[in-house]
């Protein structure tokens, strides 16, 4: 048979258009004559075409939904080895059943369409793909069989946890400095691992991941990185540092983070010297630091200078600088970036308000105190504006 490839590919564009959506409102034609145009393909084991139909055949409410179809062709793709057609049939099966087929049966088969999935999963990791041994580990904690208890799904959810950073760490060592630092950011952040699977892990395993990070991360400084990778390691590096107690040797870190303009290495600065913890407790210089990170718009440092001024710290209390920071904060609640920097701009919200309620420099303005904890509560979903909102209705 011959294939225009340029005609495919606009066919499973077009269906890939409408099945988003989902209930079939978008131009169903071209849709109908996209899938007659796609059959053959996918009768030749093209999987692609066959997830498409499966998708198209199980999607929404439309003239063509027929989830018989669906599960044939995705089933075609599950032969082959695909995950998500497994998943997808489970789910038909779970969700939309096909009429005919009684509740026994029903159970039966959803619980072997899951048990496929996760087969086809631990196929990939076992030919060493991250993301298959990262899926394992959450989804047996989250979409675990039903004939697996929690406490075993979590047994084995450490087990694929283990396997995903042993896969991770084979492509580290192959000297890429991106795969380095993606490895350092799980152990060092716990990126992508379920909470209640951290819980479980020891003060040992802790420690040891932190040690692992701080391998990584120097020998990406060690490395011919960009200016911008090597601030940003030197940070997190200090970060490893610091929950490990070992403040000098996070000190040195940040402190070479900054020195690349690190923005966020002058809020670990100053809160180093607020605190002293590596360098002797210095206020003043507390408040040096955040004020260099609030001049480049670092909402944190903006946030603990204000505190400064309204407290006195370091220097001569200040509420009128104090409200300016604030509400340089506040303005943000306009910007692209907002829903990023949602906790920073709910706090500034939350402290405008209080400084209104209780009159800090300004004349008390009950009013204004209760929009601005709305707005916190509203925009932010800050919680401490909301219990001031309960206190005072």
């Amino acid at each position: 048979m011959n294939i225009n490839y340029k005609d495919l590919s606009e066919s499973y564009r077009i269906i890939r258009e409408f099945i988003k959506c989902y209930a079939g409102e978008g131009d169903t034609v071209s849709a109908r004559q996209a899938v007659d145009a796609i059959t053959p393909v996918a009768e030749q084991g093209e999987m692609e075409a066959q997830m498409l139909l499966g998708k198209y055949y199980s999607w929404g409410y439309h003239s063509g939904c027929d989830n018989r179809k669906a599960i044939h062709w995705f089933e075609k793709a599950a032969v082959d080895g695909n995950p998500e057609a497994a998943m997808l049939i489970m789910e038909i099966y779970r969700n939309n059943c096909p009429d005919g087929i009684d509740a026994e049966r029903r159970k039966a088969l959803i619980l072997e369409w899951h048990r496929l999935w996760f087969y086809l999963l631990e196929l990939k990791a076992d030919r060493n793909s991250a993301d298959a041994a990262k899926s394992l580990m959450n989804l047996y904690i989250e979409n675990c069989p039903e004939d697996i208890n929690p406490e075993e799904g979590l047994g084995t959810a450490r087990k694929w946890y283990d396997r995903w950073i042993e896969i991770m760490t084979a492509k580290a060592a192959k000297g890429d400095f991106v795969n380095k630092m993606n490895l350092a950011d799980i152990h060092l952040y716990a990126e992508g691992v379920p909470e209640v699977l951290l819980d479980c892990f020891s003060d040992e395993d802790v420690e040891r991941s932190l040690l692992q990070a701080i391998r990584l991360y120097k020998e990406i400084v060690e490395s011919d990185c960009s200016e911008f990778f090597r601030a940003e390691t030197y940070y997190k590096m200090g970060c490893a540092y610091n929950d490990l107690d070992e403040w000098e040797k996070a000190f040195a870190c940040f402190k070479k983070a900054a020195r690349l303009n690190c923005h966020e290495a002058f809020v670990r600065i100053g809160d180093a010297y607020r605190n002293g913890n590596g360098v002797e407790q210095d206020d003043t210089m507390a408040r040096k630091w955040y004020k260099k990170g609030a001049d480049v718009g670092e909402i944190m440092a903006t946030l603990k200078l204000a505190e400064c001024y309204k407290n006195g710290i370091g220097g001569q209390q200040d509420y009128e600088k104090a409200m300016l920071e604030y509400q340089h904060i506040a303005e943000r609640i306009k910007g692209r970036g907002f829903k990023h920097q949602a906790v920073g701009i709910g706090t500034a919200l939350y402290e405008i308000g209080n400084i209104f309620l209780n009159g800090l420099g300004v004349q008390p303005d009950l009013k204004k105190a209760i929009r601005y904890f709305t707005l916190a509560v509203k925009k932010c979903n800050n919680p401490q504006a909301e219990n001031k909102l309960n206190e005072l209705h």
